[in-house]
Order: C-alpha cells, then structure tokens, then sequence
C-alpha cells in the first residue's frame, strides 16, 4: 500500500498559522484565504465568515432546487450529527438562487435539520455580501451547484469540491484534524 487511508487526514498538514494566514492572498483555491462572506442565521442575527476563526468551517453551497444537492442532504445531515458537539468546528449551509426560507421549509419537509444561513442579497439571489461592503457573484464562488468549502481555523481553503459528495461521511477524519491542530 502506498498511502494508507487512515494518514489521509494527516496529509493535509502543516496547517496555516494565523500569521500566515494575514499575509495568503483572497481566493477560493487551497492555501488561500476564503472572502470574507456575510449572512444571517436562522434568528436574523448577521455574522461573517471572519467572526468564525479559530473553528474550521464546511461552507456548503447549495439550492432545494437543485437535484444533486437533494441527493446529498441526507448524507449532509449525518455527518453534520456526528460532528456538531466537535470543538471548533462549525457547518454553514448558503441557499443559492433562492430565499434561504425556501431552502429550510424543503429541509423541514424531509426532516433535515441543517444550520440553512441567508447570504444572498433579496432583491438580487445571485450575489453574496463581504464584510469590506462589496460583493461576490455566487458563479464566482460556485461555478456549479453544490459546492462546497472547508477553510480551517484562520480562513485558509484547505479544500474544495464542486459537484456533490458522494460520500461525506469520507471527509469526517479531515475536518476532526484540522479542529484539533496547534499552530
């Protein structure tokens, strides 16, 4: 065997130090540092992504319209319930093209309780607000749906996948890694 599975999580060390961190460049690729994005949860209060540092968080972008990301929500949801007590670890859910009251009302209906956030703009369901007041268009972070991104404990991307997971639960053992790490 040339790569054991279970060193895969640890393959994706050494981890960025917050210093590191300040000087990576803006962008969605891994070793960058993801936008800082805005939104509201579920009690309309406003967070951004930065408010967020020092947990790795799974930035999933995602529509009920859209039928890959209604395949995998179930799957979503397991590995959500298995890692939502893990220290330093939180899990946003941004609808695209869509209010995100749609969004959560098709996860109420399937009895999929996921932390569903509203960071489109009302009037326009194909933009994301930054906390520097610009914005991104939502084909600039997600060329195709779902998409999803995990950015470790100082906002570096330290993984990306377009399309959907086909098994999520596989990326359990990189996410409890990279929670746990020192700088």
């Amino acid at each position: 065997i040339v790569f054991k599975p279970q060193d895969w999580a640890r393959a994706w060390r050494p981890y960025s130090t917050a210093a590191q961190a300040k000087r990576a460049a803006t962008g969605l690729k891994p070793g960058q540092r993801f936008p800082d994005l805005i939104w509201r949860e579920a009690g309309d209060r406003e967070r951004k992504l930065s408010d967020l540092r020092g947990n790795v968080v799974l930035l999933h972008f995602w529509g009920s319209w859209c039928p890959p990301c209604q395949r995998e929500m179930p799957d979503l949801k397991k590995l959500h319930a298995s890692m939502k007590s893990s220290p330093n670890m939180h899990f946003v859910f941004i609808p695209v093209r869509e209010p995100a009251s749609k969004s959560r009302a098709w996860l109420r209906q399937r009895g999929i309780g996921l932390p569903v956030v509203d960071a489109t703009d009302a009037a326009r369901q194909s933009a994301f607000k930054l906390a520097d007041g610009g914005e991104i268009g939502d084909r600039d972070l997600a060329r195709a749906f779902p998409t999803s991104y995990i950015v470790d404990r100082n906002g570096i991307v330290l993984f990306t996948h377009i399309g959907p997971v086909t098994d999520w639960s596989s990326l359990a053992p990189l996410l409890r890694d990279a929670a746990q790490a020192r700088e």
